[in-house]
């Protein structure tokens, strides 16, 4: 350890320099070993995780304001200094921070990595948004997104891209998912009530309670036992339209992290589940918020599009796919997907989805019921990928969501999206198999 491991500004200079140099995502960085055992204060770790986060939602907006002020453009073997010019812009123009401290505190930086240069420039720049007297609300900010992404949004939902864009960049609600076979909604919203924690109930989601600011899960009554988890709203749906019955056999195919293994068990008694994610070491977070809950449940290591890796032979009578996706209905919750996601991205997920329930298919049970779930507002993803999925499997048919009053109807399946009832974008289908195998 370093007295730069102690300086939250340097930490957040790292932090990004790991996603755009190694594609690491903030969550993955902010569990590392390396950012957990920092010598920070509580304070100062929250103030990394601010600039960190901060910067990867609004890196569309501000980098066009950088590069206005710059003469020319910096060199590519020069991004720290980038990195530290657009966390000095965060600073005053968004967390508006006292114009002395930013600027110091940014020049700073530039020394820390010895580009002497660098200091003179970050100063004069950073001295002259001052002067500018540039205001954070009069700068159009729905557009902090990657070009294509802007145009996709636009081309798939046309007169709500830009609601859909705006919500994106809002920062999230806490959502709590409340275990309403050991309590009632109401009574731990008298519990929190009791603690000063404001919640209120979720106008759409029975199990959902929405925190007025978030707090430490420690701080939750009742969260070291499972009577409450951390969960949005949208991603509470799954359990209720898998409609599972005592002694099914379930499959939660891509579990990690286990919030919808964990609500499964919750929600229905006497299920026999595997819960099955490819990551190992994502797979100890499910077995964490298993052990969390009191609750069973088989973990098997494997890639669900490969069933010989880890299938035992015995089909199952209800199986959820939520499957790895773009995550662009979640990016108020992860904006860093911005810079980490390629236009050609899409096309990869998408097969990768296809590959994933044709794998899965086989293994239900005749009669047998499969719920289709992505965190995702593309269509390719989403209602694309159903349409074939049931052209070329004749003993699919889809069972209708229209009587849900939350999202959209698509063609096939029902959307969510970003914002609505503030909760995060998802899409749901859900199929089931007809006698024929």
């Amino acid at each position: 350890m370093t007295m730069l491991d102690s300086n939250p500004r340097w930490i957040a200079l790292q932090v990004i320099l790991k996603l755009v140099d190694r594609g690491r995502s903030l969550d993955d960085t902010f569990a590392s070993e390396w950012f957990q055992t920092l010598p920070l204060s509580k304070r100062d770790q929250a103030m990394s995780r601010e600039l960190s986060i901060g910067l990867c939602r609004w890196y569309f907006i501000l980098q066009p304001l950088l590069n206005q002020r710059l003469q020319k453009p910096l060199r590519a073997r020069d991004q720290d200094v980038e990195i530290i010019l657009l966390l000095g812009l965060y600073q005053l123009l968004v967390m508006e921070t006292d114009a002395h401290a930013a600027v110091n505190e940014t020049v700073k930086l530039t020394r820390l990595l010895k580009k002497n240069w660098a200091s003179g420039l970050t100063n004069a720049v950073l001295r002259k948004v001052v002067r500018d007297d540039l205001r954070w609300q009069e700068i159009d900010r729905v557009m902090a997104y990657p070009e294509w992404m802007q145009q996709l949004i636009r081309d798939e939902w046309g007169d709500l891209s830009q609601q859909i864009m705006v919500a994106g960049n809002q920062r999230p609600p806490m959502t709590l998912r409340i275990d309403s076979r050991q309590q009632s909604r109401d009574d731990y919203l008298k519990q929190l009530e009791s603690k000063q924690i404001e919640a209120s109930a979720h106008e759409l989601i029975s199990t959902a309670v929405q925190l007025k600011t978030p707090v430490e899960v420690a701080a939750l009554p009742g969260f070291d036992r499972g009577l409450v988890s951390v969960q949005d709203a949208a991603a509470q749906i799954a359990a209720e339209l898998l409609q599972c019955e005592p002694g099914n056999r379930v499959l939660d195919a891509c579990a990690a992290p286990g919030g919808k293994s964990s609500q499964l068990l919750q929600q229905y008694a006497d299920i026999h589940l595997d819960a099955l994610d490819i990551s190992e070491t994502r797979l100890d977070r499910v077995r964490e918020n298993l052990q969390r809950i009191g609750k069973p449940a088989r973990l098997l290591v494997g890639d669900a599009a490969v069933p010989e890796q880890w299938f035992d032979g015995k089909r199952y009578d209800r199986v959820l796919v939520d499957t790895p996706c773009s995550a662009s209905g979640v990016m108020r919750r992860h904006p860093d997907i911005k810079l980490l996601r390629r236009e050609s991205d899409i096309m990869s997920l998408a097969s990768r989805q296809r590959d994933i329930l044709d794998a899965i298919w086989p293994l239900l049970k005749p009669g047998g019921m499969m719920l289709y779930s992505t965190c995702s507002i593309f269509k390719n993803e989403n209602e694309k990928q159903i349409a074939g999925f049931l052209q070329s499997n004749v003993n699919a048919e889809e069972i209708g969501l229209s009587s849900f009053n939350w999202g959209n109807a698509c063609v096939h399946g029902r959307q969510i999206l970003p914002g609505e009832s503030n909760m995060d974008g998802f899409y749901y289908a859900l199929l089931r198999k007809s006698g024929l195998d």
